[in-house]
């Protein structure tokens, strides 16, 4: 049996009452969308779609062995905006102000996911969290993300989290499979890259 698969990081109690905070901006301007919820709240490192159950131990693995050579960090969120475009929404977004670890994180798990089989994403990674996935159009998207604004809050990042997500007529259900500390040792301004 295969399910729906994804790797994620946790976000601050902060950051997501900030996001909540903004998501009721845009309800109360009358954007209909279907918005994440506090459990839904993320970033996504990546997605992996479906995966077989019998594989979810070595996703684990992998993602453990990269974890490991990565020190926490911190990022910021902050800055709205959506996807493909402010013109043309589908996606409303909240912006991450993502330092070279994330980016190093995010490469090696993609790197080690693929030598499992798991296809690479065709789009660059952009890091940032869904707040909703719009309904229509007829509220002008364009206008609002100019005027409102994401409270800038800052997240510790020190572990990743492999998450299982099950649609339901509610909405995603997400469930965490593993949780894999960040271990690497943190790099001081002498050291050599």
């Amino acid at each position: 049996m295969s399910v729906r698969v994804f790797i994620a990081l946790e976000l601050s109690d902060a950051a997501r009452a900030g996001i909540l905070a903004v998501i009721g901006e845009f309800r109360q301007r009358g954007v209909r969308a279907s918005w994440s919820r506090t459990s839904t709240i993320h970033l996504t490192l990546q997605f992996l779609g479906d995966v077989e159950e019998s594989e979810l131990e070595n996703v684990v693995e992998a993602v453990r062995s990269c974890a490991a050579d990565v020190a926490p960090f911190r990022m910021s969120i902050g800055g709205l905006g959506a996807f493909p475009s402010p013109r043309r929404p589908r996606v409303i977004w909240v912006g991450v102000d993502a330092p070279d670890e994330l980016y190093e994180l995010q490469e090696r798990i993609e790197g080690a996911l693929t030598e499992l089989g798991i296809k690479r994403e065709r789009r660059r990674f952009h890091p940032h969290v869904t707040l909703g996935r719009l309904r229509d159009s007829t509220a002008d998207v364009e206008r609002l993300l100019g005027q409102l604004t994401a409270p800038v809050e800052s997240t510790r990042v020190d572990s990743v989290r492999v998450m299982k997500s099950t649609l339901a007529s509610s909405g995603a259900i997400h469930e965490v499979v593993a949780e894999v500390g960040l271990a690497g040792k943190r790099r001081s301004a002498g050291d050599a890259s």
